[in-house]
């Protein structure tokens, strides 16, 4: 697939990284010389220097016979632009990032498609729906999702006392009665491997776990887990993510407290956030904590543009009591360090927004793929091209030669979800949900390539 990249800052470029990795024609244009010059030393790629709103630009980078453009540039007006010469010159898929609720909010009466714009990605809406699934979900390491929160995949760290340890994984499904979870991972003393129905978890244990949502309670009742009620949350910022993160959390939440360190901004909130109460102050002032009652609190967002300040609230919060806390980094480098001196939760937006692009232009055949954190697995989703070898028959024959380095875990089909098993049969066109060893990406999606 042939797809260009409006936008080198992190997000372009960790597309960009993605879609190289999965053997795509990639090309990018950005205006900001800085930019295409760090990416041009890491990426193997078509660089083009200039503005993508400007149609001589996106030719240079070949719009003319592409397949996708994705524009995620920090403005929206040149996103839409470069998404309408885009239609003129007969691109599929036109993906823009859009910021703006003035878009958002009234898209049914704007008509985006008028602009040339096949899908739109709210990036502040998907780092808010990753920071949803960390609150609902007790406890876990990692989640993430497919097909807009439809699949799963959660990890957890397994202990003594757990259901799921000492006995073999195929007995405890079986306890629970629901067939829909499968265990995908597990790492024991740096050693990670896809694990079989005859594995035995053990204390300790890293353990990745895929399911469909509606199985989350059978999930947590495997993993002994309880799930907390969350009655107060205390977000921290004075961004339009933070805005957006309330919104959500009134919607389930009985108390949402926003600090807002801009009396302008706060202003704002307090007129566009009902039940929701707005305190003006720092989220790293220990006397705001306590007007807040930040003690009292089972969650700690901290939500602003300021990693340094997220991590530090965060912490402070910890300490004051807060149950759990949560803190989003623009510095994923630092995040493992983060979480060892005692941030329950990390949350890296560029990651979010990637995914949530990556799931967008799956629907064209594309290839979503995801790295578990500090494991050497990845999971992947692919589609089934027409004879290819995954398609010959069932997984317990077609898959043999994989099935220690790899495990088929969700298809979807017409709309419907169903869990693989060694006797389900993969058909031309279904969109697959593969958890994979590292070094058998490559031996996974000649699986699903067509055998000439």
């Amino acid at each position: 697939m042939r797809i260009v990249i409006v936008g080198a800052g992190t997000v372009g470029y960790d597309l960009a990284v993605q879609l190289q990795k999965a053997g795509h024609d990639v090309s990018m244009v950005d205006k900001d010389p800085d930019q295409i010059s760090a990416a041009c030393e890491r990426l193997d790629i078509l660089m083009v220097n200039g503005s993508g709103s400007s149609p001589t630009m996106l030719e240079r980078a070949g719009i003319r016979g592409a397949d996708t453009i994705i524009a995620v540039t920090s403005s929206d007006e040149v996103n839409i632009i470069a998404c309408g010469i885009a239609e003129q010159w007969g691109v599929h898929k036109r993906v823009a990032r859009i910021r703006n609720d003035e878009f958002l909010s009234h898209r049914s009466d704007l008509e985006l498609a008028g602009f040339g714009v096949t899908d739109v990605i709210d990036p502040e809406q998907a780092v808010v729906r990753v920071i949803d699934q960390n609150i609902r979900v007790p406890d876990a390491l990692e989640v993430f999702n497919y097909h807009e929160g439809e699949i799963l995949i959660c990890r957890h760290m397994l202990s003594e006392e757990m259901p799921v340890v000492g006995r073999a994984l195929r007995e405890s499904f079986a306890l629970v009665g629901d067939t829909n979870l499968l265990a995908v991972a597990i790492r024991r003393d740096g050693d990670t491997w896809i694990p079989g129905g005859d594995d035995v978890p053990q204390p300790g244990d890293d353990m990745t776990t895929l399911l469909p949502r509606q199985s989350l309670s059978h999930y947590e009742e495997l993993l002994g887990l309880t799930r907390k009620r969350v009655e107060k949350v205390v977000v921290a910022g004075d961004c339009l993510m933070s805005l957006k993160l309330c919104r959500a959390l009134n919607k389930w939440v009985d108390d949402v407290t926003l600090i807002d360190p801009s009396e302008t901004h706060g202003l704002r909130a307090a007129e566009e956030l009902d039940g929701v109460e707005v305190v003006h102050g720092n989220s790293t002032d220990r006397g705001i904590l306590e007007e807040v009652n930040v003690g009292g609190a089972d969650f700690f967002v901290g939500s602003s543009q300021d990693t340094t300040r997220n991590v530090m609230g965060a912490l402070l919060a910890s300490s004051e009591g807060a149950r759990e806390v949560l803190a989003i980094s623009y510095a994923p480098g630092s995040n493992r360090l983060f979480r060892d001196i005692g941030v329950d939760y990390v949350v890296s937006p560029r990651r979010a927004i990637a995914q949530a692009i990556m799931n967008l232009i799956q629907r064209g055949n594309a290839q979503v793929e995801l790295q578990l954190r500090n494991l050497d697995i990845e999971s992947v989703e692919l589609t089934a091209e027409e004879g290819s070898h995954v398609t010959k028959g069932p997984l317990h024959t077609v898959w043999q030669t994989l099935r220690r380095e790899a495990i088929v875990g969700a298809i979807f089909r017409n709309g419907q979800m169903r869990i693989a098993r060694g006797g389900t049969e993969v058909q031309p066109g279904d969109e697959v949900v593969v958890v994979t060893k590292t070094r058998a990406i490559e031996k996974v999606r000649r699986e699903f390539g067509k055998r000439v």
